[in-house]
């Protein structure tokens, strides 16, 4: 084989691999259950105050980001009382201080705080999140530490502008898994307000 038919064989063969991380990115982000919500209205493009109702969560701390989400998967993946396999749903809720990161899965719909199999890993705790109102930028991309420091405060000053208090400090929230194309990645950066 002359050098260019072996270059078109590497370019090809790299151009079906990122194809198919692309639509495998696209198929796990469109059958993977959302949390719905109620846009009240938007401030900015890609800024909105939305209203969710009462869910149900799992969630542990970590001081690694990765940790937390082992706990939580071994979770959904059977390792609870019931031995019950759980849908993974999205967004991820994270919250993180200076040295520990708060993770939380969504259950699904047919979940409450009080019928989800009990966690066997004293690390994870089943509870329920009230109804509230949030405010919420997106983004898309990886979610860097530079970038959600800017989109907090772009939210802040988005807030500030239009006489909105916020209640409670910044969490994330992911959608995606993270080998995900970044182009497909939809993160948000959310507070709770009044």
């Amino acid at each position: 084989m002359d050098k260019g038919g072996a270059i078109f064989a590497l370019l090809t063969v790299f151009a079906v691999m990122l194809g198919s991380w692309f639509f495998a990115g696209m198929h796990v982000s469109m059958t993977t259950e959302e949390v719905g919500y109620k846009v009240l209205y938007e401030l900015e493009e890609n800024t909105e105050v939305r209203e969710y109702g009462e869910m149900a969560v799992v969630s542990t701390s970590s001081n690694d980001i990765d940790d937390a989400f082992s706990v939580l998967s071994s979770y959904i993946s059977g390792n609870n009382a019931e031995k019950e396999k759980i849908e993974m749903t999205y967004p991820l809720i994270i919250f993180e201080d200076e040295n520990l990161v708060n993770m939380s899965f969504i259950l699904p719909r047919m979940y409450d705080a009080d019928n989800a199999p009990p966690p066997v890993n004293p690390e994870i705790k089943i509870q329920s999140i009230p109804a509230r109102k949030v405010a919420v930028i997106e983004f898309s991309g990886y979610a860097k530490d530079e970038i959600i420091g800017e989109k907090r405060s772009d939210l802040s000053l988005q807030l500030d502008e239009n006489g909105i208090v916020p209640k409670e400090d910044f969490f994330q929230m992911r959608y995606n898994p993270p080998w995900i194309p970044p182009a497909l990645m939809h993160n948000e950066i959310v507070i709770e307000v009044e």
